[in-house]
């Protein structure tokens, strides 16, 4: 017991004395200097007007690929999933979600929308699944009921 009394003090010595050595005194620390000035944001910079200098990261705007698929689909609420897709044509209940499903030519699409606490309800996955019930890939089977809406 006395050991270990022992080796906790040394080790609270030495750990006092290392935070002491890292503080260091006020006289030997470097003069303060002015807080690091913040790096420029990118994102908030002016659209450039001229020629792009593909060398100056100030002036270059980042391209954002446009959502695609089922990220596209993500996130759209009832009204705008009935603008895209129509009417379901199977809905199912489930406490606070509805599971909405359509039928491609080969596949049923299902979105799986949920109600948040302020009532608005949003769909939050994607599934694609065969005629038999298997996990299908999603960009597919929407690229299919895509097709087969344009006619």
């Amino acid at each position: 017991m006395r050991s270990m009394r022992l080796a906790a003090s040394a080790f609270a010595g030495a750990a006092i004395s290392f935070l002491a050595a890292c503080a260091g005194t006020p006289d030997a620390a470097p003069a303060a200097s002015a807080a690091p000035a913040p790096a420029a944001p990118v994102a908030s910079s002016p659209a450039p007007t001229g020629p792009v200098d593909a060398g100056d990261p100030a002036r270059q705007v980042a391209a954002v690929p446009a959502a695609t698929g089922a990220r596209a689909i993500i996130g759209l609420d009832k009204p705008a999933v009935i603008s895209r897709f129509g009417e379901a044509a199977f809905v199912r209940r489930d406490g606070p979600a509805e599971v909405w499903r359509y039928r491609a030519p080969e596949c049923f699409l299902e979105l799986f929308i949920y109600r948040e606490r302020d009532g608005s309800q949003h769909v939050t996955h994607v599934d694609a699944r065969n005629f038999a019930g298997k996990p299908l890939p999603v960009e597919p089977c929407l690229q299919r009921f895509d097709a087969d809406r344009r006619g």
